[in-house]
């Protein structure tokens, strides 16, 4: 029954939990070619080009936010069901555009989800000279944020040349020319010719 799809099978969290982060995200209008989508973590990825820190700080590897979507989409479904009355026909009537929603956010939040785990992967293995099952070993090890990998990243890793250059603040002072051998005529206007020396 869609009911125990739903009771059983797909949720995962509290509503208390669910609805603490929905909060935090930002409703969007109604949009007819993406009305699955209710909600915006707003976040910009920076880019590769940014401090790895400065990435992480954005939000550029967080959790895909369709995650808490779909989720929040079958607490609304066991909204509408009432078990002491609707039978299996019933139910499905009630619930096809949530189930619908929930499906396509799932969809949505895999593929999201494998995105910004491959940037975040990709980020980490050129800042530091690590391959990829290094690093997945050590993030089986750790427990914490991104953030706080980072950290322990910083202390633990050896930084690639091109990430402390990112990474320095300000610019390098410029270099100052030493003045040589101020005696000797100039190239250019103002240099007498040759023959002239000679007289």
């Amino acid at each position: 029954m869609a009911w125990r799809f739903i009771k059983e099978g797909s949720i995962k969290h509290s509503r208390e939990v669910v609805e603490e982060h929905i909060a935090k995200l930002q409703p969007l209008n109604y949009n007819q070619f993406r009305w699955w989508r209710t909600h915006t973590d707003n976040v910009q990825p920076l880019g590769k080009r940014h401090p790895l820190k400065d990435r992480i700080v954005n939000g550029d590897f967080e959790p895909s936010s369709y995650f808490w979507q779909a989720q929040l989409s079958l607490y609304a479904a066991l909204d509408k069901v009432d078990l002491s009355k609707d039978d299996h026909q019933m139910q499905m009537e009630k619930l096809a555009v949530d189930l619908a929603r929930h499906k396509r956010l799932m969809e949505d939040y895999e593929k999201e989800e494998s995105a910004r785990m491959e940037a975040l992967y990709d980020a980490f293995t050129s800042a530091y000279k690590i391959t990829k099952s290094e690093l997945e070993e050590h993030f089986l090890k750790f427990s914490g944020t991104i953030l706080d990998f980072y950290e322990y990243a910083e202390n633990f890793f050896y930084k690639t040349p091109a990430e402390n250059r990112k990474n320095r603040r300000g610019r390098p002072p410029k270099k100052v020319k030493t003045v040589q051998n101020q005696n000797k005529p100039k190239r250019g206007r103002g240099r007498p010719r040759k023959n002239e020396i000679l007289n």
